[in-house]
């Protein structure tokens, strides 16, 4: 853990969809950096791969070694653009933004922790690195494994909180797409919050529906609620 307490509350937004497939078939959809909106996660801007230098100077080998060793980092940022990464927010209680910028019209928000995210893992294929995100802004200097938690500070709002999955050894299931890994939704949902986009009636109709089928342990239910933002749908 890169600097965080491992009792953070944790939010993730997602759309209804996603919810349901990761209560029915008890994984956690983790996808690669590089498919994130986010042109910067998979391809670092100019200025922090090549490092500035005067126009029409002399010819110097240092600029071709600059040079050289700014391809070999740009290679290398490319490739970690396949690590598997999940993202997440320390907001604190709900934030209209990250409806609005993460979920559908039917969406939810799960209400986690960082223990109850790595204790609700079922494998031991992966190293997991988790830390908090700071938004800098990626410049020439950034070392290759800082770049993976720093991020553009138009980006500052969303109180990341990031976790890298890499596969140990042979174990390599990674594709384009993402990979499922095994969990126990009981231990990684604390709470489970319905969008204030969603009518009310919709949501008492869902709220029955997670509860009749997937609230099934009695000793460690998590709860489902509706939205405390109200929005005039």
């Amino acid at each position: 853990m890169d600097g965080v307490d491992t009792e953070q509350t944790i939010y993730q937004y997602m759309d209804l969809d996603y919810l349901l497939r990761l209560l029915d078939t008890r994984t956690y959809f983790v996808k690669p950096k590089q498919s994130f909106h986010d042109l910067h996660e998979s391809c670092l801007p100019l200025k922090s791969i090549f490092k500035p230098h005067l126009v029409g100077r002399e010819y110097d080998k240092s600029v071709v070694a600059d040079t050289n060793e700014s391809l070999v980092r740009l290679r290398q940022f490319r490739e970690s653009g396949t690590m598997l990464t999940a993202c997440w927010t320390e907001h604190l209680g709900e934030n209209a933004l990250m409806w609005r910028n993460f979920t559908s019209k039917i969406g939810i928000c799960i209400k986690s922790s960082i223990h109850n995210f790595m204790a609700s893992l079922v494998t031991d294929d992966y190293d997991v690195c988790c830390g908090r995100m700071s938004y800098p802004g990626i410049h020439s200097k950034t070392e290759l494994d800082e770049c993976l938690f720093i991020k553009d500070k138009a980006f500052i709002d969303e109180k990341e909180i990031r976790f890298y999955f890499t596969p140990k050894g042979n174990h390599n299931t990674t594709n384009d797409k993402g990979v499922s890994i095994p969990i126990l939704p009981q231990i990684l949902i604390d709470e489970i919050i319905l969008s204030p986009y969603i009518n009310t009636q919709a949501c008492k109709v869902l709220t029955d529906f997670i509860n009749d089928k997937y609230n099934v342990d009695k000793q460690n239910r998590f709860k489902v609620r509706t939205s405390e933002i109200k929005i005039k749908i």
